[in-house]
């Protein structure tokens, strides 16, 4: 069903034991991993791999596995989001645009929602919390493999979007002031769009000191 995008590692035991994975719980889970390295399933453009999460189909994007790119490496990713997670939970994947799929102590594995469950940042500097009750997605890795489906898409191409996310093009005056005057909502942003955005900023004059002021903060 799933096409690895690397080799599985020669010490692949050795990279499993770095996850503090309970191993009498999450047998299938390691089995996984001895079977799979990182499984891209959203770079078809007309395809959509999703699960159900409370009768919405969220896409999935990546397994994640082990790998020199941190956005799809597992010791990278969840050492990027410690403390932003519940701790002890590992994410596995990601879906829906800055979402996690999070495998818990138990097995289990949850939703992890970036505009419910992430922190955000406080004016006056740091983190503040946010809600940590994650919806339960499937009882274990098994569960969560064959509730995937695929989705065919409507093409919905829009330029202007291309433009928004095109690191060569500048923001807008407009965009640029929304961020400026809504800063959390760069918190929710995936982390694969933060870098865009910030050399975005770094066109603009007003944008620069902005772009200072939130490096200051992260």
């Amino acid at each position: 069903m799933f096409t690895s995008k690397y080799s599985v590692p020669k010490d692949i035991d050795k990279r499993i034991t770095k996850l503090n994975l309970n191993t009498k719980i999450n047998h299938a889970d390691i089995e996984f991993l001895k079977q799979y390295n990182v499984i891209i399933l959203d770079d078809e453009a007309e395809i959509d791999y999703c699960i159900d999460c409370d009768g919405e189909a969220l896409p999935l994007e990546v397994i994640f596995g082990f790998s020199k790119e941190d956005t799809e490496d597992l010791l990278a990713i969840n050492d990027s989001y410690l403390d932003r997670i519940p701790e002890n939970y590992l994410a596995i994947a990601s879906l829906n645009y800055g979402d996690l799929l999070c495998l818990s102590p138990k097995g289990k594995i949850y939703h992890w929602g970036h505009e419910v469950n992430d922190l955000y940042f406080d004016m006056k500097g740091g983190y503040l919390e946010q809600d940590t009750n994650l919806k339960l997605v499937a009882n274990d890795i098994d569960a969560l493999l064959a509730m995937i489906t695929r989705i065919e898409v409507e093409d919905d191409y829009d330029p202007d979007e291309d433009d928004y996310n095109n690191p060569n093009i500048p923001f807008s005056d407009d965009s640029l002031d929304s961020f400026i005057k809504y800063p959390k909502s760069i918190s929710i942003t995936p982390e694969n769009k933060r870098a865009i955005y910030l050399k975005k900023w770094n066109f603009l004059k007003k944008g620069v000191k902005f772009s200072l002021n939130y490096e200051s903060r992260v």
